[in-house]
């Protein structure tokens, strides 16, 4: 299912501390029913052309505005304001958040059969991003030829090995998955779920993220309507970050006005990432 091209790792600077001895403490014990039943996390919405074009206005007001060009009533409007308080988890176990063991990397992999021209590149930068907020290092596994469907396991070793899943990355049509694009006139451009082990243990050791393959924005970071920022906010979904209502934050439910995390995303990986410990890593089936 891989490539034959050896493994990658994306990580810290060479000169970072080293990771906390490790196991630093035990997971949070069993949850409530609650937890095992987390559902997908839907992505931005699909941005029409005209409202690439809205935002990519809005984006040259700001500019504009940074230059003394505009007046300031227009620069205010055009730069949301966010706060680090601004960050939701997506499942909290005794007053904390359910997170990976910092202290081995996250495995990943991709399917690109059905990706746009720029898509490889998008996925190396959104995960370098999210490696270097959390200072968890994530390797890069190869392609696979795997597309995810809603139950997907956490532990598949008939395509991995004896080990946990990868995190797969995938570009997918609605016909090749179970996982819906929609809800009702609603289209999604992405979905996806970080995963516990098969024994619903409060710790995220899989996860997957699926691309709507007929979302026909465009890859790059150059605004919000492009795809990496797209990638970017599913991948928070995936280290545990919920949606909030700022659209100064990425992990707003449409991807908000930005194309890097906000304060409050940023704050919300400081509480998920190599800081807070390592966690003793569930042992596979």
């Amino acid at each position: 299912m891989f490539a034959d091209t050896p493994p990658t790792m994306v990580g810290m600077d060479a000169g970072a501390s080293p990771p906390p001895r490790r196991p630093d403490h035990e997971p949070p014990g069993r949850p409530d029913l609650a937890w095992t039943s987390l559902p997908p996390t839907v992505g931005p919405p699909r941005r029409r052309r005209g409202l690439a074009a809205v935002v990519a206005i809005l984006t040259t007001v700001a500019v504009l505005g940074s230059l003394g060009l505009v007046g300031g009533v227009v620069q205010d409007l055009s730069r949301p304001k966010g706060s680090s308080d601004e960050y939701h988890f997506l499942a909290t176990v005794g007053g904390h958040p359910v997170r990976w063991n910092p202290c081995q990397p996250i495995h990943y992999v991709v399917n690109l059969r059905e990706a746009p021209p720029g898509s490889l590149p998008d996925v190396e930068e959104a995960i370098r991003r999210v490696s270097v907020d959390t200072r968890i290092p994530f390797v890069f596994d190869g392609s696979t030829r795997e597309i995810p469907q809603h139950d997907r396991s956490s532990y598949l070793p008939a395509l991995y090995g004896e080990r946990w899943a990868p995190v797969v990355i995938a570009w997918a049509t609605q016909s090749e998955t179970d996982i819906p694009f929609h809800d009702g006139e609603d289209q999604f451009a992405a979905v996806s779920r970080p995963l516990a082990p098969p024994d619903n243990t409060p710790q995220f050791v899989s996860g997957w993220v699926v691309i709507n393959a007929a979302d026909d924005n465009p890859a790059g970071w150059g605004s919000s309507a492009n795809q990496g920022p797209t990638i970017l906010h599913e991948l928070g979904h995936i280290m545990g970050l919920d949606h909030v209502t700022s659209k100064a934050e990425l992990m707003e439910p449409s991807g908000g006005y930005v194309t890097d995390f906000g304060p409050g995303d940023l704050a919300g990986l400081e509480l998920l990432g190599r800081d807070q410990g390592c966690l003793r890593e569930p042992a596979v089936p």
